[in-house]
This record gives C-alpha cells, structure tokens and sequence, in this order.
C-alpha cells in the first residue's frame, strides 16, 4: 500500500503548483482549480507539434502533388540551351597618347561606373541592335519556336525574347561580366550571345569617339572666348596706367610705410604706459569702493612717505601694547601715545590721498598721450590705404591678365592634344571568351524542379495544417480546455483497444492496463489535493455528448477510491439509458433506484454490496420516461443523504448535457462536478454553453477529464498521460 501511495502523489496535476501541470507549458500562478489565472492559458510547442502530427497526411498530399507536377513539368518542357560567353571591362581605354588627360574621361573608377556598364549592356538600346544585326533568315529562325505564343494577350516580338532570355552576371570581385542567352536552338543561342557581346564592344567604342568630337569642338568655341578676353584685360591695363600714374607709386609707397613703422613704435610704447597706469587707477578706485586700505596696494605702499608713516603707525602700536601690561588706557603716558597713533593715521591718510592723485595725475597724461597716438596712426594709414588701393586695382587688373593668358595657352594645348586623340580612340570592352553552341540542355533542370516542388509541397501542406486546425473548433489539447471552458485539466485517459466495453470500466481492479490504473491514480491524487474536492463526498459525472466515455471514467474513479480504502458508492443516474449494471456485469439489473422509488423495501436490498472492496453499486433499476420527475422527487434527495452518511465517496454517473437536462437536477445533491471530453470529439461553443448552466448553479467545477488520447499524441499531454514512465510504475505495481 505504501508503493501505491507514493505513485499516486508522484504525479499531481491539480491543486496548486503542481509539477504535471508545468510539464505542458502552461504557467498560472496562485492556480486553484476552477480558476485560472487572469493571465490565461498559452498554447505550448507541443500544441502546435501536435497538430502538425494529427494532420500529416495534408503534408503527405502536398507533397505527392507537388513533387509530381514537378516531374510532369519536367517531361513536357520544352529543352532550352543557354551559351553564355565572358566579357572584361577595362579600367581606362586602351591609347597610344596614354597618360593624357582626357576631356570626357571613359573610366571605370567604382562600383558607380560598373554598374553603369551594366546597364548599358540591359538597356532596350542593346537589345534593338542585336535584332538589327540578324538577317531575314535568322529572324525566321529565331523565331521559329515562338510563333504560336502571346504574351499577356499581345502577340511575342524578337524584342521581347531577346530582352526575356538574356542574361548579365557580373562576376564577384572582378570587373568581368558573364552574358548568356537561352534558346531552343543552341546554334542561335551562341549567335545571340556572341552578337550582345560585339554589339556592346561597338556601342561602347562609338561613345567614346561621340564624347570625344564633342569635346574638341566645345574646346576651339573656348579657345576663341578666351582669346577675346585677354584683348579686353590689355586694353584696360593700358588705360589705368595712363589716368593713375602707375609708374610713382613704389616711392611713395615706401616712404609712407617706414613713417608708419615710427607711428606704431610709439602708440605701442603710449600703451605700454597707459596699460600700466590704468591698472593701478583701477586698483585704487576697487579699494576705495570696497572700502579696503590704499596702502595695502604695491603703488601706494612704494611711497616714501606711506612707508616712513606705517612704520611709525606700527611703532607706536607696538609701545601701546607693551605700556598696556604696565598702565591702563587713561593713564597720561597711555594717552600721549594714542594721541601720537592719531596724528600718525591722519597723516597717513593724507599721505595716501596724495599718492592716490598722483597716480591719476600720471593716468590722465598716459591716456592721453596714447589716444594722441593713435589718431596719428589712423591718419598715416589711411594716406597708405589710400594709396595701396590704387596700387592693388593695378596690380589685380595685371594678374587678371596673366592668369587669363595662362588659361588661353592650357586651351590651346589641350585642343591640340584632343584632337590628335580622337583618331586613337578604342573601347574598353574585351571579349574573353566567345560563345559556343552548348551541348547540354540547361532546362528544364530535374533536380532543381523536384527540389522547389518538395520544399513547396511542404510550404503548402504546412500551410494546410494550421490552416485547418485553425477553423478546427474540437477540443484536443490542454489550451482548449483551459482557455474555452476555463476549467483546470486533471487526467488525460490514453485510448483503450482489445478490450470490451466491461472490461475497459473495470479497469482500475484489473489492473490489466498499469498506464490506465496510473492515470486514475493521479486523477484520484488531484482531487485529493484541491480544497474543493478532498472534502467532496458527492461527485456528479458528465459530460456534453453521449460516447465521451463517461460513464467509463465514473466506474474507474470510483474504483480508484475504493482502492484506497475509502468505502465508494457507484451511483448510475443515467435513468434514460443506464449502462453501469452491465458493464460492471451485475445481475438483477432489474433492481435499483427505480425500484426503489417506487417500493418501501430497505435501500439496503436495492445496492449490490461488494462488488470489490470498498466498492458498492446501485444501478439505474431499468429506463424511465420520466427521470427529472424522479430526480427532484423528495425521495431521492433522502436516499443521497442517507446514502451520504455510509459511504466515503458517491460518484454519479449522469447523462450528458447536451442530450438531456438530467444532470442538471442532480446538481443539488452533488458537492462538485467533474466534465468528462472526448479528444476531438465536442466542439468549443458547444462545451461552453452546456458547462454555462452548471457554472450558474454555483457547484464547484472540479475538473475536465480529457478521454480517448491516441498513444501516438501522448507527448503533447506528458505532465498528465504517464506512458512514457510506463516501466516504472509497471515494476512498482508488480512489487507489490
């Protein structure tokens, strides 16, 4: 008993933070069961995962189709041969007169210029020539394969292939370029590549030779404008000369400068002065406006007569301070020396005053002479500025002219050389390799069209599978439990096979499934462990449609109370179609609650006692028509409260709701409810309407019972369907 106790409690999965209901992803926090979190259920990857492995087979056709167009694709194609021939474009054009400097420059300097080749080479221009350079009989040739097609409606031109089937690849870190064309015929496919190749080489050197000419004529109109200039420029040199005297202007320049060299000699020595004065004036005006002593300042205290004072000022102090230890400060000796420490400041103070003044004495006549100065030297230099601007119109006027005559003699040499230029003029462009009539067909391409077609077969059947699972509205996974019927899930039952019906409710006291007696086992530990249904002595079965196997899982709790020594009672309440007596295989099916409602007879002789230990049943009795009549009758609320009073734990198997309202009246004989679903079989708007009436009658939602799991999905539902520590508890069990 001990082994089975602790394998029940090593798998909680309701009541709190429970580890099973971790293991799907699923994160609540203060989780009780019946109320989620506010922060809701989210699906995990292994919701997604499996839906991916419930519909595979979308995956499965997808792929057959795509793959298999592909290869139809492949055998009806038509076979296209692609020659392809390499080009080199120079940096500079190739020239016998090279390094001169060219006028319209023909160079490939960046990835600017290189790409402007490029284009050039794809320009419709291109394209044009090509078709001009084919002879009639080649044009019918080319477009023998084309003849009965359209594009968009409008007939196809040899422009249009030409531009469709051609090709330009430049070549990584090099400035080469690949050209290619593509053809029914490889004999046409290498003439029209060749001919793109040659027709740019061409077009290329044409430029050059236009650019060229245009540049040497724009030079002779220039060389004839410059020409006229220079005439003007010496006409108006001539002219200045003759009306400003232009020949005396050095001498007088030159004295005029050395008279204004003397002037700054002096104004720098008036500032000096002035600057030094100045900054003693305003020494003194600080103090005095702060009110500090003047002959603490350097220039007062220099004074002779300031320093013969403050020494005698200090003297005095000193002989006060040492008569004062001797006499007090009315004794006559005492008074004559205060009387000569006055005398001493008032002189000082006079003394200072004098010094102050002159110092600003000095100060004036400084500024003065430094203003004097200046306006002399203001007036030299306007007599020079004057006379410099006379000078610098000539002398602009004279280099105006030389640099115009420079720029005539660059013109000149330079149309010379352009012109020589031009008979030399060559492309940049050099055909590497020639094209030639390729021997392989470059598409269709087997490989590559069997390749897009997998991996758009898995595109599409993806696709597909979220697509479906999407509009899916049939509960199949812990998210949809959770977060359509916002219920807690507590067990999740894997599908039963070669068994019988009888033998499936039975399971739990057969013990012929470990991994089903398992999943009980937790089921019964997560009731134990909520606050709502460890107390619950009465616990209501349903489900929303008949076939969810609810009937099933009542049998199978309630033997998995009995087993662990709590006295259970299986009470059948589906008085419409009862199915407990039979699956259980007990007799006297004839005998039971309808009976008993109707006899005065003892309940005792209506329950089958012992059907295992701990484990009574009492059956429906047979069918009624009319059950909710029984079900409130006051009767049947006397037997569940007697029966309440023997038994440990009452399950009742109810009819499922949305068949019939039954389970309904038996809310208020019941302590909680548990919902039984079958996997993807109920679809969400029906569970939630039916489960909103038990959600009114205020009865504890203990739970949802997920029923009917494929074994081959148990990963979605790890924290809840044990299969995969199947050995373990298969040994546990067998040690007992």
């Amino acid at each position: 008993m001990e082994k089975e106790n602790l394998g029940d409690t090593a798998h909680p999965n309701a009541g709190g933070k429970s580890d099973g209901y971790y293991a799907n992803d699923y994160h609540y926090s203060n989780f009780s069961m019946g109320e989620p979190s506010p922060a809701g259920p989210q699906r995990s990857v292994r919701d997604y995962l499996g839906m991916f492995r419930e519909r595979s087979w979308y995956l499965i056709v997808a792929l057959f189709i795509f793959i298999l167009g592909s290869v139809m694709y492949t055998v009806t194609k038509t076979k296209m041969y692609t020659a392809v021939s390499k080009i080199q474009l120079l940096r500079d054009d190739p020239s016998p007169l090279q390094p001169m400097t060219e006028l319209e420059p023909n160079k490939i300097l960046g990835v600017e210029d290189f790409n402007t080749q490029i284009d050039i080479l794809n320009s419709l221009t291109m394209i044009r020539r090509v078709k001009e350079r084919l002879k009639a009989d080649e044009l019918e040739e080319f477009m023998a394969p084309y003849r009965d097609k359209a594009m968009a409606g409008v007939a196809i031109t040899a422009v249009d292939i030409l531009g469709k089937n051609r090709k330009i690849i430049p070549q990584r870190m090099s400035l080469t370029l690949v050209v290619s064309f593509t053809h029914p015929d490889p004999v046409i496919a290498a003439r029209i590549t060749n001919l793109f190749a040659k027709e740019f080489s061409d077009y290329n050197q044409m430029l050059n030779v236009e650019s060229s000419i245009r540049a040497v004529q724009a030079l002779k109109e220039r060389v004839e404008q410059q020409r006229d200039r220079v005439g003007e420029l010496e006409l108006q040199i001539a002219d200045y000369r003759e009306q400003n005297d232009a020949i005396s202007l050095n001498e007088n320049e030159n004295t005029m400068l050395a008279d204004l060299l003397q002037l700054r000699e002096i104004k720098l020595k008036a500032k000096s002065k002035y600057d030094s004065f100045s900054i003693r004036w305003e020494q003194i005006e600080t103090y005095s406006k702060k009110g500090e002593n003047l002959w603490e300042l350097s220039s007062i205290a220099e004074a002779g007569r300031v320093v013969s004072l403050l020494d005698q000022i200090s003297q005095i102090k000193i002989k006060i301070a040492s008569l004062s230890k001797r006499y007090r400060e009315k004794h006559p000796i005492m008074i004559a020396q205060f009387t000569a420490l006055e005398e001493s400041e008032s002189e000082l103070e006079v003394a200072v005053t004098d010094s102050a003044n002159e110092i600003y004495a000095a100060y004036t006549e400084a500024k003065s002479n430094y203003d004097l100065a200046v306006q002399r030297l203001k007036e030299k230099e306007d007599e020079l500025f004057k006379l410099s601007k006379t000078r610098i119109e000539y002398n602009a006027l004279h280099r105006m002219m030389s640099v115009e005559q420079s720029f005539l003699q660059a013109l000149t040499v330079r149309m010379t050389e352009e012109s020589a230029q031009v008979n030399f003029k060559k492309t940049n462009v050099r055909i590497i390799d020639e094209a030639f009539p390729p021997i392989r067909h470059s598409s269709p391409n087997l490989l590559l069209n069997i390749t897009t077609g997998f991996f758009g077969g898995i595109v599409v059947g993806m696709g597909l599978i979220f697509l479906v699972a999407f509009f899916d509205d049939r509960i199949k996974s812990v998210f949809d439990i959770e977060e359509t019927l916002g219920l807690p899930l507590i067990g999740v039952i894997p599908r039963i096979k070669d068994l019988n019906d009888s033998g499936k409710s039975q399971m739990v006291a057969s013990n012929v499934n470990s991994t089903v007696t398992e999943v009980f086992r937790s089921i019964y530990s997560a009731l134990k462990l909520n606050e709502n249904s460890k107390d619950a002595k009465v616990i209501l079965s349903t489900s929303t449609i008949p076939g969810e196997g609810k009937s099933f899982v009542s049998s199978n709790l309630a033997l998995a109370f009995a087993n662990h020594g709590e006295k259970t009672l299986l009470l059948d309440a589906d008085l419409r179609l009862p199915t407990v007596a039979r699956l259980l295989l007990q007799a006297g099916k004839d005998k039971g609650i309808l009976t008993y409602m109707k006899s005065d007879a003892s309940l005792d002789d209506f329950i089958n006692k012992d059907v295992y230990p701990n484990f009574d049943i009492l059956s429906a009795g047979g069918k009624s028509k009319t059950p909710t009549q029984i079900l409130n009758n006051p009767k049947f609320r006397e037997m569940i409260s007697e029966l309440r009073e023997r038994y440990d734990r009452i399950i009742i198997d109810s009819p499922p709701l949305a068949a019939v309202s039954d389970a309904l009246n038996l809310l208020p004989a019941a302590d909680g409810v548990l919902y039984v679903v079958k996997y993807n079989n109920v679809s969400h708007k029906m569970a939630s309407v039916k489960l909103r009436n038990i959600k009114d009658s205020n009865k504890p939602l203990l739970g949802v019972i997920l029923n009917d799991i494929r074994s081959n999905l148990s990963y979605r539902y790890s924290g809840y369907y044990t299969g995969e520590y199947k050995d373990y508890y298969t040994e546990s069990s067998e040690d007992q």
